[in-house]
């Protein structure tokens, strides 16, 4: 039966009781506030079932805000300063080329449910993935994926002469060159900033999932969501654990470890869906459908990106670029055929489990 999903307020508690006695407690740094999913939804369920398959031998006791900010997560993991953490790849890209791939093709897949368990295995299983995080003393447990992305506005775009000059916020290089596309001016702003940026006039919209509505109180500033539904932003590795915490784990704990993040992660991409869906609900947001100039600029945009993708991740410094996007599409075809409309978050966390890390040696992954 599919759990119901944990209320703000208690999720906060939880993340924040007191370690069990006796227990080894992880230091988390979700790092988007407690309203976001991460922190209300994903890391409260990692702590719970990370203590139900350790047998309480082991918790983790989230920060959601504060500790550590995004642009400071790569360094804090690696120096301890934080145990476990929330790392957005495409604001490292000169650390993470290879891991950071999925991220130029964020526009293929069906749903964030199919995007992040693709990704999840992609990094999961690509040797040279897996070398940059060990370099930057982190492990590698999962990638999480949006709703689909949307231009969240304070005036209306209906159409690309209505997106002539506006400032953008995006999260990653290919919806910055999308918004360029399209006339407007990108900017890379943290999601924990948005609401003040749009409030202050900083900039004039956000390209992001309906989630960010809920998550990060942005019904008080923005007025309407140009839907296009332009793919997802699978570039956060939010449940990557630093590597001085991975060498205090047996290898059974890491497993668990493991286990208990692909829950975190089935139950967070359950919360980012309900927030989105929550967003409709709002009254003053107008949800504006693409007129023809947009469609028209999204696929011109997609298809020129999908031609050029390889030679941008070759210029990065990814080797046989052609090949590694060939495989990533391939695993977005997996599951696609595995996913089902009646999966619970239980069904996608233990299917992730078993097709990805139960099959990787614990001893030796992460080293």
């Amino acid at each position: 039966m599919t759990r119901h999903f944990v209320p703000v307020a208690l999720a906060t508690a939880m993340a924040f009781a007191a370690p069990m006695a006796g227990a080894d407690t992880i230091r988390a740094t979700s790092g988007f506030g407690p309203a976001h999913p991460i922190g209300a939804t994903m890391y409260p369920e990692i702590n719970e079932r990370l203590q139900e398959f350790t047998d309480g031998a082991w918790n983790l006791r989230d920060t959601p805000s504060g500790l550590v900010a995004p642009n400071d997560m790569s360094s804090g993991l690696r120096d301890g300063v934080t145990e476990f953490g929330a790392l957005l790849m495409p604001y490292f890209p000169a650390e993470f080329p290879e891991a950071a791939l999925p991220s130029e093709l964020s526009i293929l897949g069906s749903s964030n449910l199919v995007v992040s368990s693709a990704v999840t295995e992609y990094v999961a299983t690509c040797a040279e993935c897996q070398a940059e995080f060990s370099r930057n003393g982190q492990v590698y447990l999962g990638t999480d994926a949006t709703p689909p992305y949307n231009l969240l506005t304070v005036t209306p775009v209906r159409s690309t002469a209505d997106m002539q000059g506006l400032r953008i916020r995006t999260g990653a290089p290919l919806y910055a060159r999308l918004v360029a596309a399209m006339g407007g001016e990108a900017t890379q702003i943290p999601s924990s900033e948005l609401f003040e940026s749009l409030s202050q006039g900083v900039i004039d919209g956000t390209f992001s999932g309906n989630h960010e509505i809920i998550a990060n109180r942005l019904g008080d500033v923005i007025r309407y969501v140009t839907e296009m539904e332009e793919g997802f932003f699978n570039g956060a590795a939010s449940t990557t654990a630093s590597g001085l915490l991975w060498m205090r784990m047996s290898p059974e704990e890491r497993a668990a470890l493991a286990k208990a993040s692909q829950y975190g992660l089935a139950k967070g991409l359950f919360g980012f869906n309900e927030d989105a869906a929550k967003a409709r609900e709002i009254p003053g947001i107008e949800f504006i459908p693409m007129d023809a100039s947009l469609k028209e600029a999204e696929e011109a945009y997609n298809t020129e990106h999908l031609s050029q993708a390889a030679g941008i991740l070759a210029d990065r410094g990814v080797t046989d670029a052609e090949a590694k996007i060939a495989r990533y599409t391939a695993l977005i075809e997996k599951w696609e055929g595995l996913i089902t409309p009646e999966m619970t978050y239980e069904d996608l966390a233990e299917l992730r489990y078993n097709e990805i890390f139960a099959k990787i040696d614990m001893a030796a992954y992460g080293q």
